[in-house]
């Protein structure tokens, strides 16, 4: 957090603060790249920042307009009320770029313990892993050391339990020690024991720091050789030299004493962020610290998604099974917030201002219940201007029925740098699933990435078990034998960033190819699978399939007695028939206004009137005698069957009836 008053920049929140007269904090939200400009200049306070290096950083390397720095300059002063002329905050320099001039502090180090903002809302639905945290520190404070694995998928809230622990814990305990560490995905995770070090390099610049540099000295000075801006000269010993096995041996070791002298005067929280992407130093670490038999005031939290890690060998996995299975760590799974907990996060988030009714469950529904998802999702909805806060209430811009569902511009990138982490042929089983939509079945994500089937089966089986992206839901024996697996995005957000990837017209195409296996699949079935069809035969152009499985679809409504379902079904199946051969395009009109026709009679809906003369005028049109006279029914449908007077119609009007289903199987 980067404060220049009576502004604080919230890096992790991706927002800025503003405190007010009253002494409240106001939330302001920027646009991605406004908050990542602001962020370019504070974090380099007092010297130039040039309009290349704003490229560099912001847009990384893409080709856009000249003006678009000095736009969202123009828009940051309006939302810091800076002149141009006078300036308290942002200094133009001629030609040459832009300068931070306000006095910036970085709450992170004011003291030893990392600071955590007291603006940030009460976490919700956590209450049950605080107890648990809580319950390992009192163990860890009578000196049995503890390990403790926070896990979940992204944005499930892993660092937010995290710091509301450490900020609890560090109000209650005056002595108590807090160190933070976070593992880097790509450049970070490569450097061995990245996350300890910046963790022990927090606690020397704190207010203990001096104590912590010479119990380094003492007992680790190979570690503080790997941080000489903390040291003395004197303090260092000359290098040694030596294969290289026995140094790594001798830094795992000085760690682990260090930790351990660290925590024999003060107890240490210790916090490891990330650890999917934690070098393997830092895992062997990890280990030895769980296995030390000697008494430690030493608690290690170290959260983590549910992957094997970024690399197929990582151990990992296999480690904190192993301490699991030897009862040397625990770990807590986070799951997502129920509809009431979510409701409880917004309105905390806005500082308890009253939620329109419906808008919670609305986005907690789209957002699935996952914290980051929702929070971003509610900032998407309010720079479209589709919510809004008016004098601390919040109120709905358009009807709850137009919010859709969407991924925001922030967790596109998040989800998309995940998704290319993955290799290629995962990528292409994805994105063939995603066209399936949020759940599938394994042979037609196969048969859509023109993939064979055991590849599929163990890309899924592989990405379920990681719980990353997909889940299991269930099985099922299909027409041919077979047991053939299902499964299902773990959140609509993923499907919709890998259903993105597609070219519309490519897009198209695979629906196309998923219809045609789904007919496959089920072929005396259909029923079952219409609404799947349908979906697929209409997103592909396939306008005959798409009417057929619409109508099958309206004839499962009826069987289940909800007419205006069926109603609606039919009207759709009509618009579409237009796109229909002019032989085809009769039949199936004729089919589906009888239908219609008939339903709204049923339920005295004045709307029947207008579908029967229009089946009268297409009957007559093309001259067919054989067709019933539906405006003379003399009782409504009833389990599939009419009455009329005419044998000669009654024939035909079995023959309409049956359309759907005598358009054979492709």
């Amino acid at each position: 957090m980067k404060e220049f008053r009576p502004f604080r920049l919230d890096i992790a929140n991706e927002c800025l603060w503003r405190r007010r007269e009253q002494g409240e904090d106001e939330r302001i939200l920027l646009t991605p790249k406004a908050f990542e400009v602001l962020r370019c200049l504070v974090e380099r306070a007092g010297r130039l920042v040039s309009h290349e290096e704003f490229l560099d950083l912001v847009w990384q390397g893409t080709v856009v307009q000249p003006q678009a720095v000095k736009k969202l300059i123009l828009n940051l002063r309006k939302v810091l009320g800076d002149c141009p002329e006078n300036p308290v905050f942002i200094e133009t320099l001629h030609r040459r770029g832009y300068r931070f001039i306000a006095p910036v502090t970085d709450e992170s180090k004011r003291g030893p313990l990392l600071s955590i903002d007291e603006s940030v809302p009460k976490i919700v639905g956590r209450e049950s892993p605080l107890k648990e945290l809580r319950k390992q520190l009192d163990k860890a404070l009578k000196g049995q050391r503890q390990i403790v694995f926070i896990t979940g998928e992204l944005g499930i809230g892993k660092t937010a339990l995290a710091d509301e622990f450490r900020r609890l814990a560090a109000g209650e305990i005056a002595e108590l020690l807090v160190a933070r560490g976070q593992c880097l995905e790509g450049y970070g995770g490569k450097e061995a024991y990245y996350p300890v070090l910046e963790a022990l390099g927090q606690l020397c610049e704190g207010s203990n720091g001096d104590s912590i540099v010479r119990i380094l000295a003492a007992r680790a000075p190979a570690l503080l050789e790997q941080l000489p801006s903390l040291s003395k000269p004197e303090q260092l010993e000359p290098p040694r030299r030596g294969p290289l096995g026995a140094t790594r041996d001798r830094m795992l070791r000085e760690i682990c004493v260090a930790l351990d002298a660290i925590a024999a005067e003060r107890p240490l929280l210790l916090v490891l962020e990330d650890l999917q992407w934690a070098d393997y130093p830092t895992v062997d670490l990890i280990s030895a610290l769980a296995r030390r038999r000697t008494p430690a005031k030493l608690f290690v939290i170290a959260t983590k998604r549910p992957l094997d890690a970024a690399e197929p060998q990582h151990p990992l996995r296999a480690l904190k099974d192993d301490l699991i299975a030897h009862r040397l760590c625990r770990e807590i799974v986070l799951q997502s917030l129920g509809a009431v907990e979510a409701a409880e996060l917004l309105s905390a988030e806005s500082r308890n201002a009253p939620l329109p009714e419906g808008l919670a469950r609305v986005i907690s529904g789209n957002a699935e219940g996952n914290p980051l998802f929702l929070l971003a999702l509610t900032e998407h909805l309010t720079e479209r201007r589709l919510i809004g806060l008016e004098q601390g209430v919040w109120r709905l811009k358009v009807p709850l029925g137009e919010i859709a569902r969407e991924v925001p511009r922030k967790l596109r990138r998040m989800l998309e740098a995940e998704i290319d982490s993955l290799t290629r042929q995962e990528q292409e089983a994805l994105e063939a699933a995603s066209v399936s939509g949020i759940a599938f079945w394994a042979p037609v994500a196969a048969a859509a990435a023109g993939l064979d089937l055991e590849s599929v089966e163990e890309i899924c089986q592989r990405l379920s078990r990681r719980r990353q992206i997909l889940r299991p839901a269930g099985y099922q024996r299909l027409s041919d034998g077979r047991f053939y697996s299902r499964y299902e995005f773990v959140h609509a957000f993923y499907r919709e960033a890998c259903y993105q990837r597609w070219a519309p017209g490519a897009r198209a195409a695979i629906h196309l190819r998923i219809g045609q296996q789904l007919e496959g699949l089920f072929p005396n079935h259909l029923d079952e699978v219409a609404a799947e069809l349908a979906y697929h035969f209409e997103a592909g152009a396939d306008w005959t399939s798409a009417v057929k499985y619409i109508c099958m679809e309206a004839q499962n409504a009826e069987r289940r007695h909800t007419q205006p379902d069926a109603s609606e079904l039919l009207q759709h199946a009509l618009d579409l028939s237009e796109h229909l051969p002019t032989s085809e395009r009769v039949t199936a009109q004729l089919w589906i206004l009888d239908r219609l026709a008939q339903i709204l009679t049923a339920s005295n809906d004045p709307r029947a009137g207008k579908f029967s003369r229009r089946y009268e005028a297409l009957k007559g049109g093309h001259g067919l005698v054989d067709v019933p006279d539906v405006t003379k029914i003399d009782t409504p449908l009833v389990s599939g069957s009419i009455s009329t007077k005419q044998s000669r119609g009654r024939h035909s009007r079995r023959q309409i009836r049956r359309w759907p289903l005598e358009k054979g199987s492709r």
